[in-house]
């Protein structure tokens, strides 16, 4: 019976020896497993802020380093030029409407009146120069007057007819009005004077510009007084809602990660621990992407750019530039 007891608590403490130096090796083992530190750098999304019109910087409302929200007002230009053209094309239109309404309108009592009246004094002397004609022809076809002064008559009655004719035409016009083709013309140089007028009420808008975003003031490229050229940024604005960290890799450590892996790494300059999650990746650019090998049996390695993106994290403390060191042997699955 003792005998039976020793070798049980012998067979015990065997098992117990076994299990703590199996636990302890794979401790070790655990333990042994080197750090694979990687630089990874944080990027955020850039805006340049720049005018869609050239002109001198009036003033700036910002300066590096401020908050904006969106609508904030950033900078204006002078607009003297933009509201002078704005006056011109106003000018324009007044014209055009003034013109169209008139062929609308046709031609007023009075001038028709004119009209009628020219007619009937074109039309009584053209009457007096038909008799005093078929008189003349009378007269030439007896021979009792000469060529010369039956062609004056005949100048005459022929001129008295066509200054009859052209009032009568005159008359007419102003009765029936403008063709419908003048109208027409009318009414595209009316739109053409409003369009003008809007694209100059808009460059006036772009006077002053807005922010377009929620962000920081990262640059102010152009001071007060200075000129500004259409399209050169005045301002760089940055969105710390819109931040990832870029992490290049070799091929051969790109195996180690895959998309959706969570990767914790510590920010410098923020000196937070913060937590990405892998969302893409990129091969870099043929110039800057291969690592060439003479070795046999290997091949050549090409180099991936790692987008990384923050998880429930405070990104107000971050900036552009900042670097974040990634163990690459503790990944989260």
């Amino acid at each position: 019976m003792k005998k039976s007891k020793v070798m049980a608590y012998l067979f015990s403490g065997l098992a117990i020896i076994i299990i703590g130096v199996i636990v302890i090796l794979l401790m070790s083992s655990k333990s042994s497993e080197k750090p694979l530190i990687r630089i990874a750098q944080i990027e955020m999304r850039e805006y340049d802020i720049s005018s869609k019109i050239p002109g001198r910087v009036e003033w700036i409302a910002v300066d590096e380093g401020d908050k904006v929200e969106i609508g904030t007002q950033l900078f204006k230009l002078t607009d003297r030029e933009v509201k002078a053209k704005l006056a011109q094309a106003g000018g324009a239109v007044e014209s055009a409407k003034a013109q169209l309404n008139m062929l609308i309108a046709g031609a007023r009592q009075e001038e028709i009146d004119m009209a009628r009246r020219a007619f009937e004094a074109a039309k009584s002397q053209f009457e007096l120069a038909e008799k005093t004609f078929n008189r003349m022809k009378s007269l030439h076809n007896d021979k009792l007057i000469s060529d010369q002064e039956f062609d004056v008559v005949f100048q005459k009655y022929s001129a008295a007819k066509a200054a009859m004719e052209a009032s009568k035409s005159q008359l007419d016009l102003a009765i029936k009005g403008a063709r419908n083709e003048q109208k027409d013309m009318a009414r595209g140089q009316l739109d053409r004077a409003v369009q003008s007028q809007e694209e100059a009420k808009a460059y006036l808008d772009e006077s002053i510009v807005y922010s377009p975003i929620s962000g920081f003031v990262a640059k102010r490229l152009i001071d007060q007084g200075e000129m500004a050229a259409t399209g050169y940024p005045v301002l760089t604005l940055i969105d710390p809602n819109d931040v990832w960290a870029e992490l290049n890799l070799p091929a051969n450590e790109l195996e180690k990660i895959k998309i959706g892996d969570v990767l914790e790494g510590r920010v410098h300059g923020a000196a937070i621990i913060v937590k990405f999650k892998v969302t893409n990746f990129a091969v870099m650019g043929d110039f800057a992407n291969w690592r060439s090998t003479n070795d046999k049996n290997t091949f050549d390695v090409r180099s991936f750019t790692v987008k990384l993106k923050p998880i429930n994290a405070n990104t107000n403390s971050l900036r552009p530039g900042m670097t974040v060191s990634i163990d690459l042997n503790q990944i989260k699955k």
